[in-house]
């Protein structure tokens, strides 16, 4: 029977050996979560086990309980990875997680709060992140609480510090590029342009008003144009500067048998935004973002008013000089 109990626990030492890193490194070295790792709410039941299994072989094992009570809601809010070109981890409540690198791109998925137990019974918390799909991508051992870091494990170690600034980290380049480009297509939309469209499949209203079918391969329906604009302007925003678009007695879009239709009748833009990178300042209540126009060959600047808002910048107001 001794020979049994030795036995397991050098199975156990070989399978405590654990790293993990960004783009999954080290993922292989890392206990896999559904062979040897346990989530805070199935710790009871790993410990009467250990009892249990205490008891039928006469052996004392004094399994160690929980050292605190861990959960993805401790890391709501904020991080920056340091290291790095400060991007940006962001933690909601219902323990999403989105990842924004400052060059561009995002990752998105959900937290865990996975346990390990080492050969002496103690336990070891991580805070698990996991992809769409179920796919792990990195761990961060829980810190002793309170906390304002976390830190991976492996080669490629990643450390992010939390945000205790009242205003919110400020956009990427990348971000207040969505959000100038998300304005010219509000703003071309309301000209008439923006969205692709047959001018043969024509639609005329009772009042004679004019519009034609889209042909556009992401804005089949007026709720597409509806969610984009969403994404980056505030309802406050959307209903001040163009309630035009849709919901009003003579909306620009339509849905014709469900499908989209904007009306003809085209005039100038407003905005001829420059391909140059926005600049970014901070202000009381969020940031600004200034982008550079082309006003019919005379350079100016439209600045761009800014608040986070679920967790994402959105566009809250414009000023222009003209």
């Amino acid at each position: 029977m001794k020979k049994h109990i030795i036995t397991a626990a050098a199975v156990f030492s070989l399978l405590s050996l654990t790293s993990c890193g960004q783009n999954n490194v080290g993922k292989d070295d890392f206990k896999s979560p559904s062979l040897t790792t346990t989530s805070t709410a199935s710790v009871s039941s790993t410990t009467e086990t250990l009892a249990t299994s205490a008891a039928a072989t006469s052996e004392a094992v004094e399994p160690t309980a929980p050292s605190a009570d861990y959960s993805p809601a401790d890391l709501v809010g904020e991080w920056v990875e340091t290291d790095s070109f400060s991007n940006i981890l962001t933690v909601s409540d219902d323990g999403s997680f989105s990842l924004k690198y400052a060059g561009g791109g995002t990752r998105f998925g959900t937290i865990r709060v996975e346990s390990e137990e080492a050969p002496d019974g103690s336990l070891t918390y991580r805070y698990a992140f996991y992809e769409s799909g179920d796919s792990y991508w990195a761990g961060f051992v829980c810190p002793e609480k309170p906390f304002n870091e976390i830190s991976s494990e492996g080669d490629e170690r990643m450390t992010f510090v939390r945000n205790d600034s009242n205003i919110p980290i400020a956009p990427t380049i990348p971000e207040a590029k969505d959000l100038r480009d998300s304005l010219s297509f509000a703003d071309k939309l309301m000209s008439g342009a923006g969205i692709a469209t047959d001018s043969n499949a024509e639609y005329t209203t009772d009042d004679g008003t004019i519009y034609h079918k889209s042909v556009d391969n992401i804005y089949k329906t007026t709720s597409d144009v509806r969610n984009y604009l969403y994404t980056y302007m505030t309802e406050q925003f959307i209903s001040s500067s163009y309630d035009g678009l849709f919901g009003t007695e003579h909306p620009k879009c339509i849905d014709v048998d469900g499908e989209l239709y904007i009306e003809y009748r085209p005039v100038g833009s407003r905005y001829s935004f420059e391909d140059t990178d926005p600049t970014i300042d901070s202000t009381e209540n969020g940031c600004s973002v200034n982008i550079k126009n082309n006003n019919y060959g005379a350079e100016s600047t439209v600045v761009i008013d800014v608040v986070k808002e679920g967790g994402s910048w959105k566009i809250n107001g414009v000023h222009d000089p003209f």
